[in-house]
């Protein structure tokens, strides 16, 4: 470790010390280091950080995806897992896409050419008009892919674009309003109406 990294290391260490046990205040801790209060908080959260995911090798990103997802970050569990077809690119877990897949397989030491993904990766939705992200994302949701249950969702608030479920955006919105025949903008105006 270099000595830039001892220092850092040190000084995040008394920034937690600082804060969790003797309750300090960001701006207390700040002007003990001639530091803005701002900037004991970065040093903070940087901490914090590192104690929640430890420098293994993966980039933040994908430390927090396998985290979220529930799997143990160590490379005998995820290679396991990798086998397992447990998590493999294009479905398990979501946002886990090719770059993801080919960094985890590097890093955990499998050869993604080896690893046999299960048939269902390849399932076929019907062809009702919505695209297949739409499908797998109504699927994921537990609502069928019918108008009558799509509208119902819409109409109850099960399906509130950037509110809920997870991940349920606004062009899905509208591709989903489109296919049952409304217009999303009367939808807001009936949630504005009920606000009031």
């Amino acid at each position: 470790m270099s000595q830039t990294e001892s220092f850092r290391a040190n000084r995040e260490a008394l920034v937690l010390r600082l804060r969790d046990q003797e309750k300090l205040t960001f701006q207390q801790i700040g002007d003990r280091f001639d530091r803005s209060d701002c900037r004991a908080a970065q040093i903070y959260q940087a901490a914090r950080h590192k104690i929640h995911f430890p420098p293994n090798g993966l980039s933040n990103r994908l430390n927090r995806l396998l985290t979220m997802s529930g799997f143990i970050v160590e490379k005998n569990a995820i290679a396991s897992a990798l086998r397992a077809g447990k998590l493999y690119p294009g479905f398990l877990p979501r946002n886990y896409g090719i770059f993801a897949h080919r960094d985890v397989c590097r890093w955990a030491g499998v050869d993604p050419k080896s690893l046999r993904y299960p048939s269902h990766h390849y399932e076929r939705f019907p062809d009702n008009g919505l695209s297949y992200r739409t499908n797998n994302f109504l699927k994921s949701a537990g609502i069928p892919a019918t108008k009558a249950a799509v509208l119902e969702s819409l109409k109850n608030g099960s399906l509130t674009p950037t509110k809920r479920p997870l991940g349920y955006g606004k062009m899905t919105h509208a591709e989903l309003c489109r296919w049952v025949g409304i217009t999303s903008h009367l939808l807001r105006k009936r949630d504005r109406a009920a606000g009031q």
